[in-house]
Parts: C-alpha cells; structure tokens; sequence
C-alpha cells in the first residue's frame, strides 16, 4: 500500500467538506492572536525548543507557571517563549469540528527525532511523550516533508547541492505518526485554506502506539513526485487512568463508655523485716 500526497482536485474536494477556521472567535485575546503568529513563524522553532530544556520540564513537574525566560538561551529567542502560555490558551479554547472525525492526519518527524524513535524499538502498546505542542496535517505529503533534518533538506549549507533534490533528501528511513481524529478533540484547526491543513494539539502529551508498519508515502516536489519508505507509528492520545475501585466507607463502632467507680483506698502493708538470731560467741572464757 502507498499513501499519496493530495492533488489539487482532492484539495478542493476537501474543501468543500472541511469547516472555516475555528481559530478566529471573540474570546481570542490579541496575545493569543500574536502568539499564533510567532508559533508559525520563524520564531516557532525557538518555542518549540524551549519546551525541551530542563527549566520547562522543571516547571511542569512542579506545577508552576512556565519560566518567562530559559537560562542561557539569547534574548531573541527568549523573546518567543513569553507567548507560549498564551499560545496553551488558545489551543485549549478549541475543540476540532465534528466533520474532521475520522480523518486520518500525519506528522512528519525530524531525522535526528525519527532516527533515535527507529532506535528505541518501541512498538505497539509503548508510548511516546512530547514535551512540544504537536502539529499533523492531513496532507500526508506535507507531513513527509516535515521529516528531513530542517525545512531546507538533510544535509549541511555548505554541501547542499539545489540542483540535485537527491543531495537535499538523504535516504534515511523516515518516522511519520499518524492519527486517527476522535470525536470532541482539543486542538486547533487552521481552516481549509490553509496551505498545510494543520492541526495543533496542545503540548506536554503522550501517546500511545497501536501499530507499527512501513510503507511507501509519495510527495511531490519542484523536481516531480518523490517515493520513499517510511516507518509509520500509528497513534492514539493516552487517557488518563481513572481509579475503578470504590471508596469504601469505613464504620466507626462506638464502644459505651462505663462508668468510673470510685475505689477503695489501698492500705500499704509495711514488709515483716526478719531478724537472724545472734549468733553465740564460742571464745573460752
């Protein structure tokens, strides 16, 4: 089996059948606003990877707000992470349309993530937990294009060849995971006119791998249609355990409380203190 990417006729189908935006309500405050504009800028990335460090994970096992700045990270980047309790907000104010249940979506891993994923053998039953916010696509095309080492290809500025795409793309196997939409789902949907059909799932979440296969996914690019195996890791988001047992109620069994009777005085009996007799002296006299 191959999954394709869309064509342009299968865009505008979906188009027809997908809802508008649901991103842009009345009770979206301008920070919010903004700070889904930094998320899909280049500064996205800088929020993405402040997610990561240690001061991030620190502040969520302790329940604390997240730090206004990361230690040792440069002012511009420190500049996006003001927007990521905002950009919490705005995800959690969303629940994605009833007309995306069902729908299959993808998301492309980078080669250093999907590489040591590969590594792990994780398989069905084990779970994988992001500490950043999760954006898929229903475009599995566009997810494929998510899993190089960066936007612009697998390998470094100074060997990177533009005239030939085969320099650009190594042939390292590549992760995407895929989704199945559930019903009533938090999660942000861009639209049907955006570009990448997006979907943003709130960060910090774990899932849960149902199967693992590989198969054949085909991408177009500016040098035609592209093939190449991926290792696919099907998903579901985790639920949260919740405790089957009852509470049982313990019953308190009062004992009757007897009354005090007063006692008698208890005379002191003085020990008998025993004499030995004397004994005779046997000296002659």
């Amino acid at each position: 089996m191959t999954i394709r990417y869309f064509t342009r006729d299968e865009e505008d189908d979906l188009a027809k059948r997908l809802p508008p935006a649901n991103w842009k309500r009345k009770d979206v405050s301008e920070n919010e606003s903004d700070a889904y504009s930094v998320y899909k800028g280049f500064e996205g990335g800088d929020m993405q990877s402040a997610l990561r460090t240690r001061e991030a994970q620190q502040a969520k096992l302790k329940k604390q707000p997240f730090p206004n700045k990361i230690k040792g990270q440069p002012s511009s980047e420190n500049w996006s992470v003001e927007f990521i309790p905002h950009m919490d907000n705005l995800i959690e104010k969303h629940k994605l349309p009833e007309e995306l249940s069902g729908q299959p979506i993808y998301r492309g891993s980078r080669i250093d993530y999907g590489t040591s994923l590969i590594k792990s053998g994780k398989k069905p039953g084990d779970t994988i937990r992001d500490p950043r916010y999760q954006s898929f696509s229903i475009d599995p095309g566009t997810a494929m294009h998510h899993t190089s080492k960066s936007q612009f290809g697998d390998m470094d500025t100074e060997d990177r060849n533009w005239e030939n795409p085969e320099n650009r793309f190594k042939r390292k196997k590549k992760v995407l995971l895929e989704h199945v939409v559930k019903d009533n789902e938090t999660g942000l949907f861009r639209g049907d006119t955006d570009g990448e059909l997006e979907i943003i799932y709130p960060r910090n979440k774990t899932w849960k791998i149902t199967d693992v296969r590989d198969e054949d996914v085909v991408y177009s690019s500016s040098y035609g249609d592209k093939s190449q195996n991926a290792r696919i890791y099907t998903v579901e988001r985790k639920k949260k355990k919740q405790s089957g047992k009852k509470v049982v109620k313990r019953k308190v069994v009062k004992t009757p409380i007897k009354p005090k009777v007063a006692s008698k005085p208890v005379k002191k009996i003085k020990p008998k203190i025993v004499r030995k007799p004397a004994k005779k002296c046997k000296c002659k006299k």
